[in-house]
């Protein structure tokens, strides 16, 4: 919150009023839900790696969505040293 002096033209006395910032808005990729793959169709080596890809990939958007989130955090709460 930020203090800001104000004060009325028919008045002498001033007065402290807080005054509201609003909060950084949030990207939209962070807002993002990601669909989870299936599994795979049977358990031969190439439905398994197929798999195993596109998992990796949702884990990979994931864990950058958690780092956005993250980074957001962090502009609007500098860190206590």
């Amino acid at each position: 919150m930020v203090w800001a002096m104000t004060a009325c033209a028919t008045t002498e006395n001033h007065s402290v009023t807080p005054i509201r910032q609003p909060e950084k808005p949030v990207a939209a990729e962070l807002l993002l839900q990601h669909n989870r793959p299936a599994p795979p169709e049977n358990g031969s080596p190439e439905q398994l790696l197929n798999h195993a890809v596109r998992y990796g990939a949702y884990c990979q958007k994931l864990a950058n969505q958690v780092a956005g989130w993250q980074a957001w955090y962090q502009q609007g709460n500098p860190k206590h040293e």
